[in-house]
This record gives C-alpha cells, structure tokens and sequence, in this order.
C-alpha cells in the first residue's frame, strides 16, 4: 500500500461512521481493542491496546517509487470522496485525518551530495486543507526489482 488515508480519535465511534459512509476500509481498530503481539516472546495479554479508534483506507494503490502516480490517484480519491471527508472532519471524537504516502527512499547506489525530494502540487495541499488532512510522508528503504 503506497497512499492511505487514515482518521484517529480516542472518542471516535468508528464504527458507527463506517456504517454511514462508503469507505472501504483495510483495516479498522478500535480503542482498547489488543494490538497484535508484534513476536512469539510478546504473549496476547502482555500486547499494548490501542489508545485511539480508527479507520485506513486506500487511496492509491501505485508503487513506492510512483510519487506522481500516488499524487493523481490521492487527488482523484479526495474528489470522488469530498462529502464523506468533509462529514468525516466533523465528526466528533475525530482527533486527526491522514494522508500517508509511502515513498521508497534514496536507491543506495545515489552519490552523497544527490537530493531525493518529493513534489505535492498545490491542488492537492488545497484539497487537503480544505478537508482538514494531514500529510505524512513514510520513507522506505529501497526494494529489489
């Protein structure tokens, strides 16, 4: 999953949003709900609980090293999702929304002195805005073809 959006909050009823929305979640979790143990050491009961409730979703599907492609596909998913996004900024116990796009980081054969940026064009920082979401940038290490 390259860019996923992603709404946190201690007293959000996500459950209840869900029912009401057309989101299609990947993965919904809720507060006090266990966080799976993350090796055979960590028993179920020892694991951490999650301390917020919340909701991902997919908002481009396009590779790590895609940013463009992750960008087009984010910004067409802000659009076709407006009304629920500006609905999900209102709902209460709604502490933050997200948009998470993962990017592969410097490929290990770059020099020193090379620069890795990433570009989001102001249509989507507008839209972003508008709706209250959060941009998050997560950096990945280089994968193998």
């Amino acid at each position: 999953m390259s860019c996923v959006l992603r709404a946190v909050g201690a007293e959000f009823e996500v459950d209840a949003f869900l029912r009401r929305s057309r989101f299609s979640p990947l993965k919904v979790w809720r507060r006090g709900d266990r966080i799976s143990a993350k090796s055979a050491d960590e028993t179920e009961a020892a694991s951490p609980k999650h301390g917020q409730s919340g909701f991902a979703a997919l908002a481009s599907a396009a590779s790590f090293r895609k940013t463009a492609q992750q960008v087009s596909d984010a910004t067409f998913f802000l659009r076709r999702h407006e009304a629920a996004l500006s609905a999900l900024a209102d709902c209460p116990g709604v502490e933050a929304i997200l948009l998470d796009f993962g990017i592969e980081d410097c490929p290990l054969h770059w020099k020193k002195d090379e620069t890795q940026t990433s570009y989001f064009p102001p249509e989507l920082l507008v839209l972003m805005a508008k709706l209250r979401i959060g941009l998050v940038v997560t950096r990945y290490p280089e994968t193998a073809d």
